[in-house]
């Protein structure tokens, strides 16, 4: 039994590790170079590839690992990405991995450039390694036999219409806005300028302007909507208003009693103040008292409080005209 395994073991690793040693080598790694002899300066490409038959399955290709220059002096200017080749109708299973290093340098002579290392399916120990190649970077060829020129001096291009045309756009918009700032400047400064002449306010006479709100109180018609509250409330503000007006007594702050007390002193006739202090003592009982009178005592404080009014306004007289005096013409 032991040696039926054994046998068994030993044909798989006769059969199986030489396949896959096979398998790796089947890949085919190259490198070439476009142009293996440059002008200092120029470029050239590199290009690796590695081929492989796809019969045989994929391989997994481990590529070099290429930095910023190839040995010293040479320098990697760019990298492409790998990509693959589409086979040819020939070799239908042939495939072909690639990428494509531009490479310069800025020095002359001779530069040996090492194979680049492949690792198939993870064997590092079996790398696929290119061959190594020969870089030849040239210089100028001077001839010394004749004499040198001068350096060339910059030659000045003419100016074209689109290449002033910003300049212009930007010159035209720069004028736009300071003749924007302008406008406001000056605008801003014959504001300052006007002087507003404000209309005198026309000051009406304590009686005059009495009575006109005593009518506007009348056309609200509050005792005629149950608002009698409102409505004797009203007359007796315009009434001390009116007196705080015309007296110059603190009507405002002052009882019925001190009112009266005041008018007394400034010399009111009896009949005259009886008519004020008959509304402001019935307007009195409706607002501390609850008073509910009648329709014709609402009627009787309006007519009484405009009769107090006009008997007590100060009549203005109008100035008298003056009459120019004519000298009689001297007799001769």
């Amino acid at each position: 039994m032991e040696n039926r395994v054994r046998h068994i073991i030993y044909l798989f690793a006769v059969l199986i590790i030489p396949g896959c040693t096979l398998f790796a080598q089947q890949v085919q790694v190259a490198a070439r170079i476009d142009s293996t002899s440059m002008l200092i300066g120029n470029q050239t490409t590199l290009r690796l590839t590695a081929a492989f038959d796809t019969k045989n399955g994929v391989p997994k290709i481990q590529w070099p690992q290429i930095g910023d220059s190839l040995v010293s002096k040479v320098e990697v200017i760019s990298k492409s990405k790998i990509h693959t080749i589409l086979p040819d109708s020939a070799q239908p299973t042939l495939q072909q991995l690639v990428q494509d290093i531009v490479i310069s340098s800025f020095d002359s002579g001779y530069y040996a450039i090492p194979p680049f290392k492949f690792i198939i399916n993870g064997d590092t120990g079996n790398p696929q390694f290119t061959e190594a190649m020969m870089l030849q970077v040239n210089t100028i060829r001077v001839d010394t036999s004749k004499a040198f020129k001068d350096i060339k001096g910059p030659i000045q291009a003419p100016f074209t219409f689109l290449e002033v045309l910003p300049y212009i756009g930007y010159g035209l918009l720069a004028l736009l806005v300071i003749g924007v700032i302008i406008y406001y400047i000056i605008k801003n400064a014959k504001k300052k300028n006007v002087v507003v002449v404000e209309q005198p306010k026309v000051i009406l006479p304590p009686h005059v302007k009495a009575l006109g709100e005593l009518e506007t109180l009348v056309n609200k018609k509050l005792w005629q909507e149950g608002k009698i509250k409102d409505y004797y409330t009203g007359i007796t503000d315009i009434l001390r208003i009116y007196l705080v007006e015309r007296y110059d007594i603190n009507a405002l702050e002052m009882t019925t009693d001190e009112i009266m007390l005041a008018l007394r002193r400034r010399g009111m006739n009896d009949a005259v103040k009886q008519k004020l202090n008959d509304v402001l003592v019935l307007a009195d009982l409706v607002k501390f008292a609850k008073e509910n009178p009648l329709p014709s005592d609402h009627e009787f404080c309006y007519h009484a409080s405009v009769g107090f009014i006009n008997e007590t306004a100060e009549i203005q007289m109008p100035a008298k005209p003056v009459v120019p005096v004519t000298e009689p013409n001297p007799q001769p």
